[in-house]
Order: structure tokens, then sequence, then C-alpha cells
């Protein structure tokens, strides 16, 4: 992930809207350079391959090059001393030659590194270089990923600027016609809190009751908002969920079907901006979508039950079951009898008889539903032999 420092982004002043910097095609061919240098400069310092990478992207606009280059970077993989004494030998060189002082010729200061190194001893113009060599300045580039391509960088500098914008929000709101599942779990996993509330493409169309919406029903375009922020945010607009934020996002852009929309405050007292991003921008390209199951119990069950038996069908689907005042379910499974009738299965993981008692009463308010929970017993996290109350 980028810094803010690496941040580029533009805005309209009359409309109120700010967008990250997206790397045009013409920009492709400056960044084979920078590229090349990573590739070609195996064993050399962390330095000195910056600095020839940011020679390499003078085709670049200035402001795009440190981004670029911290990408790379991060891409990249270097060595360094893992122990933790190399602090002790600098101090044994330096009193070394504090004894000796002073020390004008190259040669007998090169011959201190003895004191503390073992020999063979590196070249004199090495010798800061293994010294400081635990510095990051100074780690040796180990490998580069050789298909790492021109568009691989795009995507990660397209995706990064977004990310570092979002480190100014205060809140983000995601509209979505499906993978509701995902969504909830990369909120949680991202520790936001989050708000879900129905939207309907006709707001004159009634529910029916508090059925729980698939991800497959929404084609007649409903779907869910889902608003995102902290704790803290409950008493003041504050941007301390930045970096939240940019979590969130990098795992959203492996879904499709939504839209973002986030409150950007760059400075405070300025005026907020509006940022908006959908699955159709193509942030993410060529991310691996979401793994189709969220633990080996749900895979299992469904590798043991198959896609059909005796007239049922297993459907593995984003839905959400709203229980009222706020408070929603995303099952793991439905159950389609070819007569209509359906049954929603939630597995509980891990639990405590308190976590238990609380769902439950949350559980006892879903309306029009036919809702089995799994529980494992005894508990995976409770005392030996703990049972469900």
């Amino acid at each position: 992930m980028l810094t803010a420092a690496h941040r580029v982004y533009h805005w309209d002043r009359r409309t109120s809207a700010i967008s990250s910097d997206r790397l045009e095609d013409a920009a492709l061919p400056a960044l084979e350079p920078a590229l090349a240098v990573y590739r070609e400069r195996i064993g050399q310092t962390r330095g000195q391959v910056r600095n020839a990478a940011r020679a390499a992207l003078d085709g670049l606009r200035p402001d795009r090059v440190e981004p670029v280059v911290k990408l790379l970077d991060d891409t990249a993989s270097y060595e360094w001393p893992k122990s933790g004494r190399w602090s002790e030998r600098r101090v044994a060189v330096f009193e070394a030659a504090g004894a000796r002082h002073p020390v004008l010729e190259t040669n007998a200061a090169h011959a201190l590194l003895g004191v503390a190194f073992p020999s063979p001893l590196p070249a004199p113009t090495e010798t800061v270089g293994l010294l400081y060599a635990d510095y990051p300045e100074y780690h040796r580039l180990a490998a580069f990923p050789a298909d790492y391509s021109a568009e691989s960088l795009r995507a990660d500098y397209d995706l990064a600027q977004a990310q570092a914008l979002l480190y100014s929000a205060t809140r983000i709101t995601v509209d979505a016609g499906g993978d509701f599942k995902h969504i909830l779990r990369y909120a949680r996993l991202a520790r936001l809190l989050h708000h879900v509330e129905r939207i309907r493409a006709n707001p004159e169309t009634k529910p029916a009751g508090r059925r729980w919406r698939s991800a497959s029903r929404a084609a007649d375009g409903d779907g869910y908002r889902f608003v995102l922020d902290g704790p803290n945010s409950l008493l003041r607009r504050t941007r301390a969920y930045g970096v939240d934020f940019a979590r969130f996002l990098a795992a959203l852009v492996r879904l499709g079907d939504w839209r973002l929309q986030a409150r950007i405050e760059l400075r405070k007292g300025w005026r907020p901006f509006t940022f908006a991003l959908t699955s159709a921008d193509g942030l993410g390209a060529g991310a691996s979508p979401p793994p189709e199951f969220d633990s080996a119990l749900e895979a299992a069950i469904a590798r043991k039950f198959r896609r059909e038996r005796a007239g049922w069908r297993l459907l593995r689907e984003g839905m959400i079951l709203e229980l009222g005042r706020g408070a929603v379910l995303v099952p793991d499974f439905v159950f389609r009898h070819h007569d209509g009738a359906e049954v929603v299965l939630e597995i509980v993981g891990y639990w405590t008889p308190e976590y238990l008692s609380e769902k439950f009463r949350k559980l006892a308010a879903a309306r029009g539903v036919n809702l089995v929970v799994a529980v494992p017993t005894p508990s995976p996290c409770g005392p030996a032999g703990s049972r469900p109350p």
C-alpha cells in the first residue's frame, strides 16, 4: 500500500467530486525501463536500485514516480542480516576506531572492520554497506517476479491510489446487488462497524415480511446498502478508519455488482469531497475471486450433500436475513426443494454459552423463513464437554 504522501488525485470544486489517479495506456511504455532495473540489479542495495528506477522513469509524469517506485519496491524481495547483533558490531568498530583516532588512511579504516566482522572483508567502497547492512537502504535485492508486467504494475497503482484516497474518508457507503455475505465478511475483517438497509428499484413495492433476499434475485434492481464507519464515528467525524477502509476496498474489488461512495475530508475545515467507484471501473483487474467457502466445515457440508438430493438443491448464494433494528444474518446455505420450500442453514463455528444466547435472541426476530442453526458440540473454545444451552 502507498502512504498519504504518495497520493495523486484530481478534484472538481464545482461538483465537489474527487477521483484517484489512474495510469493511462500511454504511460505503460514508461514503466518498462523501471521493471528492467528491478529484474537486472539482483544483489544491489535497495538505495542503488531505487535510484536507478527513478532515473529510468524519466518518461513518466513526475508526481507518479515515487508511488511507482514504492510499488515496485513492495513487489521485490530483499535480504538483510537477520542477526540483532549488527548494531553491536558497529559499536565495536567505532570503539576500535576511537581508540586509534585519528584514522586517516583508507586502508587502515577498512582494516578496523576485522574487529567485528569476519574475513574476507569487502572492498573499501563497500564499507558503509557492510556496517549498515541491517538498514533498509542497504538491504540487497534478492528477487523480482519474472511475470510482473507493466499491466500488473498499472493495476496495482490504480488500486493503491484509490486506497490512499480513502485514508481521508470519514464514512463509506456500498450499494450492492449481490455478494452480500462477502461484503459483510470483509467489513468485519477490516474492523468496521456496519449498518445495512434494503434499497429497492421500485420504492412503492412493499416487502413481503422479513424474508431474506438472495443475490440471484437481485436482477430486478433490489439490493442492500452498507454504511461503514467505526466506533468513534458515533461521537464525531473522524478519519481514524482510513486504513481500515483501504483494506476493505482491496477485498471489495474482487466482487461484482457494487457501487461505493466515500466522504473525503482532505484537511480539517475543508469542504468534503465525494469519491465514487463501481465494480465496472475495473480496479483490482486480475485479482482472484473470493473463495467459494469461508471455512473447511462449509466446504465439507457442500461436498457431502452435493448439488441435489431427494428433490433438494444446495445453493451457495449471498443473502441477507433481516432481523429488525438493523440486525442482519448472512446464512451459509439455502436448501431449496423442487416444490418451492426453502430452508436456510447457519453454521456456528467457535462459541461460548454467552455468544449463543445472544445469537439465538437475535434469531428469534426472524420471520417467514425456515432456519436451521448448526452448532458443534462440544464447544471448540469452551470448557471440555460444553454443550449448547
